[in-house]
């Protein structure tokens, strides 16, 4: 080889001698643009989905529910030797259960605990979910309070009866019979 010669460049090196990153750039700019985008609507629902989520796990600890409230569930410690006689608090608990049935064949039962337990069609927004027409999205919800177990009906269209009477709230015995609806397929027995 001659002094003034110098050696072909390799292929590597031709291939990287017309490439920067300017001219990539302004050949693919609207695509990039278009999956940084993309990227970043993905990215924020998954962050809006992750924190939906996370509230809507706990809803005894949402500010405005009935379990919210600080004097539930707390006991308070005293000293053996104060002498004051301690008084039972209200700790949270199963309450009993509820049997569902559906043209005479029980087809599900759900402990009632200290967090409402919300009946109807929409899985969205009923944890008790009854697939039948006669039950409304959202028809009503059993809850404890006080020791005690009560149904509400939460503005359904066919109602709710215990024992063959219409009510809007009701405390409930064991051995309650609600109908959701005045046709009676669609019961939900209380059993303490």
């Amino acid at each position: 080889m001659k002094k003034d010669q110098l050696p072909a460049p390799s292929i590597l090196g031709r291939a990287c001698a017309g490439f920067s990153f300017a001219g990539l750039w302004q050949e693919t700019k609207v695509p990039l643009l278009l999956a940084l985008l993309a990227l970043a609507a993905v990215l924020a629902m998954l962050l809006w989905l992750a924190r939906r989520r996370r509230r809507d796990d706990f809803p005894e600890i949402q500010p405005g529910t009935p379990s919210s409230r600080p004097d539930l569930g707390m006991t308070q410690v005293e000293d053996a030797e104060s002498g004051v006689e301690r008084k039972p608090s209200p700790s949270p608990g199963i309450h009993g259960k509820i049997e569902v049935l559906v043209g005479g064949q029980q087809i599900s039962s759900y402990l009632v605990t200290d967090n409402p337990l919300p009946i109807g069609r929409d899985p969205g927004q009923a944890l008790v979910i009854i697939q039948e027409p006669i039950v409304s999205k959202l028809h009503c919800q059993v809850y404890a309070q006080g020791g005690q177990v009560f149904v509400k009906d939460l503005n359904s269209t066919n109602g709710i009866y215990v024992n063959d009477v219409k009510i809007s709230e009701r405390q409930l015995q064991d051995g309650d019979a609600i109908f959701l609806g005045k046709k009676g397929t669609v019961r939900v027995i209380y059993r303490r």
